[in-house]
């Protein structure tokens, strides 16, 4: 007779003795190949540290000094189910819960997953496929968890244990309030919800760059806070991606939803002032991120707005005062002023040469179309338009036009260019007009 014990994986040997033996001697040999003995000289013998979901084959041998029996008719018994192997724990934080997933053990029937905190306290789940979820779990608490098979009969041990920590979920609904340009800097306010969780810390990290340098890279981070708002300053024209995680005694949770803008842009750099009194152009260079320029007369208080473009230029007419400036805004505000600083005025030549630079006035209907117009120079046979990339002056292409204007249709998507007109008399060419500034779309 045999009788196993799920416990150990051992099986308990018994017979009815042989008259006249002194010695019996018990093998169990298994399906794969290994053989575990007893020597005993009463009627029973365990046979321990049997392999787990084993069959094994049981046979009794009576000796009495140099003489031994045949062996007894064969018996079998099968141990017990091997414990589950290659346990994985997924967290989810939204409703504390953990789902389990093993490799299956061989004529299992029914898992069993648990999860045990250091105090002994146990939450379990249970199922015949080697998956399941543990719900209810206490946030912030560290767990173990393991996972039991059982064959119906016998219950295997537990696998080595996981150690994980419910871990809070990262903040939702990162929000940032944008505070104005000091000094070109932009303190950013972020605020995010708290999460429900007990003593819960936070963490807030900005990835960017600078003036849309891809070479120029930062990366800042908060400290660990208790709060639910940070303040963190970044210079003008800066891009960046902010997010936010929790953490407390159950873990760190992954990266919030990553919140991206920008700072306002830097002033305008370039500012050019070119004509008179009655008709004049203001044209100024590129601003990383700017959607908007807007130029001011400084000389009264409030100072006053005389045009706000989204282009590199604007015309002026009924010009009173020479201090004005200019600013760059986006979404996330409005840059500092700076001076328009140079000021070029247009006077007459010689009346007798009859040469004067056009005045030109230069607007753009849609993205990569730009209709230019200029004042009229007295007896010019002819116009040269000259049209100059930003990027590249010493390039420029060069347009004959009768009168005093010329739609271009064909240019380049995203390009600045710089446009100028002078007058073609029929013995001589009149200067050049200054330089009026595009972006294209």
């Amino acid at each position: 007779m045999v009788n196993s014990s799920c416990e150990d994986h051992s099986v308990l040997v018994s017979w009815t003795p042989s008259p006249v033996a002194e010695m019996y001697h018990v093998v169990a040999v298994a399906a794969d190949g290994h053989v575990h003995t007893c020597n005993t000289s009463s009627s029973n013998c365990s046979v321990s540290e049997l392999h787990c979901d084993q069959q094994y084959t049981v046979s009794v041998t009576a000796s009495h000094e140099n003489c031994s029996s045949k062996a007894s008719q064969n018996t079998t018994v099968h141990t017990g189910p091997c414990q589950p192997s290659e346990l994985s724990v997924i967290l989810h934080c939204t409703n504390q819960s953990a789902m389990l997933t093993w490799t299956p053990s061989d004529n299992a029937v029914q898992y069993y997953g648990c999860a045990q905190t250091g105090n002994g306290d146990m939450l379990c789940c249970h199922g015949t496929n080697p998956t399941c979820t543990i719900n209810n779990l206490d946030c912030g608490t560290v767990y173990n968890f393991s996972v039991q098979a059982s064959d119906g009969t016998c219950n295997s041990s537990f696998s080595v244990p996981e150690q994980r920590g419910a871990a809070p979920c990262p903040p939702e609904a990162v929000e940032v309030k944008l505070l104005p340009m000091q000094m070109e800097i932009q303190v950013m306010q972020f605020n995010w919800t708290a999460v429900s969780c007990g003593d819960t810390e936070y963490l807030l990290a900005l990835t960017g760059s600078l003036l849309g340098d891809s070479q120029a890279l930062f990366e800042i981070t908060s400290y660990w806070t208790n709060r639910t708002n940070f303040e963190i300053p970044l210079p003008c024209g800066s891009s960046y991606n902010a997010t936010v995680q929790s953490r407390n005694t159950g873990g760190t949770s992954s990266k919030s939803v990553p919140l991206s803008g920008t700072t306002a842009p830097c002033p305008p750099s370039g500012a050019v002032y070119s004509g008179n009194s009655s008709f004049a152009t203001v044209s100024w260079n590129t601003s990383v991120f700017a959607t908007r320029y807007t130029v001011f007369d400084n000389s009264v208080t409030p100072k006053r707005r005389l045009c706000s473009v989204p282009g590199l230029s604007c015309s002026l007419s009924n010009i009173s005062s020479n201090n004005l400036v200019i600013t760059a805004s986006n979404t996330a505000g409005e840059s500092e002023q700076t001076n328009v600083t140079t000021v070029v005025a247009q006077g007459r030549r010689r009346r007798d040469l009859q040469m004067d630079a056009p005045l030109l006035d230069v607007t753009q209907p849609s993205a990569t179309v730009v209709s230019i117009e200029w004042s009229e120079v007295e007896a010019a046979s002819y116009y040269s338009l000259l049209i100059y990339k930003q990027d590249n002056s010493n390039t420029q292409e060069q347009y004959t036009v009768y009168g005093e204007s010329i739609i271009l249709t064909d240019l380049s998507t995203n390009t600045a260019y710089c446009f100028s007109v002078l007058a073609v008399f029929s013995v001589a060419s009149g200067p050049e007009s200054e330089r009026v500034c595009v972006q294209t779309g």
